[in-house]
């Protein structure tokens, strides 16, 4: 009988992750002309309203530096931006230092700091309605470009790594519902 409130968990979480919508949001692949941007939502990284990286975003830092040092020796931007949610200063201020933490983490895994740079865009480059829980959500993120590369010189690496985290993330938001 011990197995029956197990099942029900296990039932739980599998019905609750057909309901909930897709987790690819949380890390996107994308070639843009600026290069592949790796975009990763706050929810990997960063606790709310803090720049010091979560357990989950070493092991995501860990998988950009293996990509940035066995696939690619391009140019790298990371660039932090914030929801509208509080001052604009503070914004600015805090998608800065996540940039800057994430810009540390990679250095302190072997990335050259000739290679990096960072900036915090804050508030002022959203790219989604910051009137939607939904929109700010997708607007809090940090974005690591590969300047001048292309996604087929780096391959199939990239998708493994979005769907890894994607499938991390999803799982605990469904043990958090």
């Amino acid at each position: 009988m011990r197995w029956k409130p197990l099942l029900a968990l296990l039932l739980l979480t599998v019905l609750s992750a057909c309901a909930t919508p897709p987790a690819s949001r949380d890390v996107t692949i994308t070639q843009t002309a600026r290069g592949v941007e790796i975009r990763s939502s706050d929810i990997i990284l960063f606790d709310s309203g803090k720049a010091d990286i979560k357990p989950a975003g070493q092991v995501f830092l860990d998988r950009v530096v293996s990509i940035l040092t066995h696939r690619t020796h391009q140019p790298v931007s990371i660039e932090g931006h914030t929801d509208n949610i509080g001052p604009p200063d503070l914004n600015r201020d805090l998608s800065e230092l996540r940039a800057l933490a994430v810009m540390k983490g990679l250095l302190d895994r072997g990335v050259p700091k000739a290679r990096m740079r960072y900036v915090g865009y804050g508030m002022s480059r959203p790219i989604a309605d910051n009137s939607t829980m939904e929109g700010r959500q997708l607007n809090r993120r940090t974005e690591i470009i590969i300047l001048n590369e292309r996604k087929e010189n780096i391959g199939s690496v990239l998708d493994d790594l979005a769907g890894f985290f994607s499938g991390v993330v999803q799982f605990g938001k469904n043990l958090l519902n």
